[in-house]
C-alpha cells in the first residue's frame, strides 16, 4: 500500500508539477549554454538540453538512481557507461527497443536521443509531460482509432512524422510486457513498424535493456531510487539489404532474439560475480573474527 502512494505521488510530481519547472529551468539554461558557446567556454550544448523535455527525463532519471552497464568492447563483462548509447549521434535510422513500462517513455529517448512514437492513449497518461513532449516533437503522436479530435494515423502519416527526425524510438513488440507472464522472453515482433522501416529504407538498430520496470512499474505499484540496468545493442540493419520484407523481418527477427539474449546474460552473469564478491568478502569476515586467525 505504502509504494502505491509512493508511486501515485512520484507521478503526479513529475507529471504535473514538474514539467513547468523544466519549461522555465531550460529556457534560462538554454540561454546561458548558448552565452557559453559563443565564448569558447564549452564546445557544444549537452543533449540534456535539446528540448524542455529532455531536460525533464533528464531530471527524473537523476532523480531515480538510474545507472547502465553495457557490455565491455572485448564482451562478456558489464562495464558502467553513460546512458546515452555510444555512437548513437551519428546514427540516422529507427531504434527498436524493448517495451517494459511507462518509465521507457523517459529512459528510452535518453538512451538513443531520440523521438519517440506513442498512441495518443499513452502520451495523454504522462498528463503535463505528455503534452510537454508532444509540443516539443520528442513524442511522435499517433492514433490508432478514430476520436472526436482526431483520425486514426495512416501508415504514410506516421512515415512522413518519423522521417523529420534524424532518430525515431519504435517498440516492436507493441504493448508493455513487465507484467506478462512471458516477459523475459523475447516476444513476436509486430509487422507494422517493420514494414514502414523497410519501405521507406531506413536503417534499423536494436536495443535490449534490462529493468527499465525496476524504475517504475505501475501495474505492481512500484517505483525505485536505485535501479541498475544492463543494455546490448546489434549492429544497425539495413532495409536496402533486404529485397523482400520476408527477408527483413526474418534479420530483425533473429538480431533482436540474439541481443534479448546477449542482454539478459549480461545481467546474470554480472549479478553471478556480485554475489561471489559479497560471499568472499563474507569469508574474510568470518576469518578475521575467529580466534584462531
Amino acid at each position: 500500500m505504502i509504494m502505491w502512494v509512493i508511486l501515485i505521488l512520484d507521478q503526479v510530481f513529475w507529471s504535473i508539477l514538474m514539467p513547468p519547472v523544466a519549461l522555465t529551468a531550460w529556457t534560462v539554461m538554454k540561454l546561458c549554454t548558448f552565452l557559453c558557446v559563443q565564448a569558447g567556454l564549452i564546445s557544444e550544448t549537452p543533449c540534456w538540453l535539446d528540448t524542455p523535455f529532455d531536460l525533464l527525463a533528464y531530471w527524473y532519471l537523476l532523480a531515480h538512481g538510474v545507472h547502465v552497464r553495457d557490455e565491455a568492447p572485448a564482451g562478456g563483462i558489464a562495464v558502467p557507461s553513460p546512458i546515452l548509447l555510444p555512437g548513437i549521434q551519428s546514427f540516422r535510422g529507427a531504434v527498436l527497443m524493448n517495451h517494459r513500462s511507462f518509465g521507457d517513455f523517459v529512459i528510452d529517448p535518453m538512451q538513443a536521443n531520440a523521438a519517440v512514437v506513442s498512441r495518443g492513449a499513452a502520451a495523454a497518461a504522462m498528463l503535463l509531460a505528455g503534452a510537454l513532449g508532444v509540443a516539443t516533437r520528442r513524442v511522435i503522436l499517433i492514433f490508432r482509432h478514430p476520436g472526436p479530435c482526431n483520425q486514426p494515423t495512416s501508415r504514410e502519416e506516421l512515415q512522413r512524422m518519423c522521417r523529420s527526425h534524424q532518430r525515431y524510438l519504435l517498440y516492436p513488440e507493441g504493448t508493455r510486457r513487465a507484467s506478462h507472464p512471458d516477459a523475459d522472453d523475447p516476444a513476436v515482433l509486430r509487422v507494422g513498424g517493420l514494414k514502414n522501416i523497410w519501405e521507406v529504407g531506413d536503417e534499423a538498430m536494436i536495443v535490449i535493456t534490462v529493468g527499465k520496470e525496476d524504475i517504475v512499474n505501475e501495474n505492481r505499484g512500484h517505483v525505485s531510487f536505485n535501479t541498475q540496468l544492463y543494455r546490448a545493442w546489434h549492429p544497425p540493419l539495413r532495409a536496402a539489404d533486404h529485397a523482400s520484407l520476408e527477408s527483413f523481418l526474418g534479420a530483425v527477427d533473429e538480431a533482436w532474439r540474439d541481443t534479448w539474449r546477449r542482454a539478459y546474460q549480461l545481467r546474470a552473469d554480472d549479478l553471478e560475480r556480485i554475489w561471489q564478491r559479497r560471499q568472499e568478502a563474507m569469508e574474510d569476515r568470518l576469518k578475521l573474527s575467529s580466534p584462531l586467525s
